[in-house]
């Protein structure tokens, strides 16, 4: 009974994590459109908030491939603080989809902590 309380609490546990990365994800993405429209000194803090966020993402994970996808990945939303129009779009999208990814890596180690 001790055993099943236990692993209940866990899979909550396990649960609210996936739920808040989800919640992260889903304001990274706004957060990254909105990039695409600042330009200047609200563009460079909105870049730094993006990228505190995406590291803090990634903290709980100790992989060296997780590592090297938020250095590109933040790479990528600091270019597209200078970038604009169709390209600044496109960059946008690109990004969205690296932290989709690498959502999907951080989300699997945390599923086998159950």
């Amino acid at each position: 009974m001790v055993q099943t309380v236990e692993n209940e609490s866990k899979e909550t546990e396990t649960g609210k994590k996936s739920s808040r990365i989800q919640e992260k994800v889903g304001k990274l993405g706004s957060d990254i459109d909105n990039l695409t429209k600042k330009t200047g000194n609200e563009a460079s803090k909105l870049a730094k908030n993006i990228n505190s966020e995406i590291k803090s993402l990634s903290s709980e994970i100790k992989s060296i491939d997780v590592k090297d996808e938020v250095k590109n990945v933040t790479g990528k939303v600091e270019k597209l603080v200078d970038t604009t129009g169709d390209n600044a779009k496109k960059l946008a999208s690109e990004i969205k989809a690296d932290v989709k990814k690498l959502v999907e890596k951080i989300e699997i180690p945390i599923s086998k902590k159950k």
